[in-house]
C-alpha cells in the first residue's frame, strides 16, 4: 500500500493547487447592474415615502437621489463582487483555511 504523498500529506497535488479561478468581468458586469438595480428600488422607495410627507421637497432633488442612490448601489456590487473572486484567486493556501470557531471581538 504505497501512495505517491507522504503519510499526514493531505494536502492536494501541485497541479491542483497551481489551478486558480480566473478573474471573470461579466459577473462583475452583473452585480454591477444587479446594485444599480437595488439602488434605484431604494430610491424609488425613498422618493415615495417623500412625496406622501408633509415635507416640500424639489422633484429634481429627488431625482437626483435616486441617481445617487443606483450609483452607491452599484458600486456596492462592483467592490462586493470583485473582493469575492480576488479572494477566492488568492494562492496562499493559509488564506482559505476553515476559520470555524474563530470569533472576532469588535
Amino acid at each position: 500500500m504505497s501512495s505517491s504523498s507522504p503519510p499526514g500529506n493531505d494536502h492536494n497535488p501541485p497541479s491542483a493547487q497551481g489551478k486558480r479561478p480566473s478573474f471573470q468581468g461579466k459577473r462583475v458586469v452583473v452585480a454591477l447592474l444587479i446594485g444599480m438595480v437595488i439602488g434605484w428600488a431604494v430610491g424609488l422607495f425613498m422618493e415615495s415615502i417623500v412625496q406622501h410627507s408633509p415635507t416640500s421637497i424639489d422633484p429634481g432633488d429627488l431625482v437626483w437621489l435616486r441617481r445617487l442612490l443606483a450609483a452607491a448601489g452599484a458600486l456596492s456590487g462592483l467592490a462586493i463582487e470583485a473582493m469575492r473572486q480576488l479572494q477566492a484567486a488568492n494562492p496562499d493556501p493559509i488564506y482559505h483555511q476553515n476559520r470555524q470557531g474563530v470569533r472576532r471581538r469588535w
